[in-house]
């Protein structure tokens, strides 16, 4: 296994981005992963390794970056009465994560992707955690003729009253979308995803939603106190194929 990091040009900056795929100079296929809001944590590397070991290139980019190049917060505190500063500054972070600007950032990584020569040319894989939910369904709402397959792990805000609410760009989706929910989420609503299931079944979107039984925001991380291993293990098997389905054979 190869990792790096990298900082990609934007129209906002330089955006610093964890880079693993296998050894090798492939060319491997490309897949987009967003962190939670609670940054880039050790352990969200070790998934972008694991999932660059299926025979991936896998950009991991900080998506705090225009405030902060290094964001690590421990999300199994995020209720604890004494981490109410970190929790707001979590929260400020989030709030300048926008969904034009994470559009931005996507074409930025395109654009970069381009460039290098271990990026196979063709279709590209996206997932997202939490916030990186709603910027999976972002970006693959806004680059639909690139951005092939999309998961979704118990996204936040992917349907909202705004203008700018990721589900409105649904319609224009060809690949193929997953949206995996957590059963008893203290952070997404389940009347959300009943939104979303609506719209996605109105507009005739590509798309499968699973309710994971019993568990909570955050299943999939090792080291969260809700890890739920087998919820877990199925979530890794759905991307699986799902990638293996729509992006350039590893």
């Amino acid at each position: 296994m190869t990792d790096y990091e990298i900082d990609i040009t934007t129209p906002d900056g330089a955006m610093n981005t964890f880079v693993a795929h296998p050894e090798g100079n492939g060319p491997f296929a490309p897949v987009l992963m967003f962190m939670p809001a609670s940054g880039i944590r050790d352990e969200l590397c070790d998934m972008a390794r694991r999932l660059a070991g299926m025979g991936y290139l896998v950009l991991l980019p900080n998506m705090f970056y225009p405030l902060a190049r290094v964001v690590d917060i421990d999300a199994n505190r995020l209720f604890d009465d004494d981490y109410a500063p970190v929790r707001d500054y979590m929260m400020a972070l989030h709030a300048d994560c926008t969904n034009a600007r994470a559009a931005r950032d996507t074409g930025a990584m395109l654009t970069h992707l381009d460039t290098m020569a271990e990026a196979a040319p063709g279709p590209v894989g996206t997932v997202g955690y939490c916030m990186g939910g709603r910027l999976a369904l972002n970006a693959i709402g806004h680059f639909p003729d690139r951005i092939r397959a999309m998961v979704s792990m118990y996204g936040g805000a992917l349907h909202t009253d705004q203008p700018d609410s990721p589900h409105l760009l649904a319609d224009r989706v060809t690949g193929e979308m997953y949206f995996g929910v957590a059963e008893n989420d203290a952070y997404v609503e389940m009347a959300m995803n009943d939104r979303l299931r609506a719209h996605l079944d109105a507009v005739g979107a590509p798309y499968a939603m699973e309710i994971f039984a019993g568990c909570e925001h955050g299943f999939c991380f090792p080291k969260r106190y809700c890890y739920a291993p087998e919820a877990d293990a199925r979530h890794w098997q759905v991307m699986a194929e799902l990638f293996a389905r729509h992006l350039s054979a590893p």
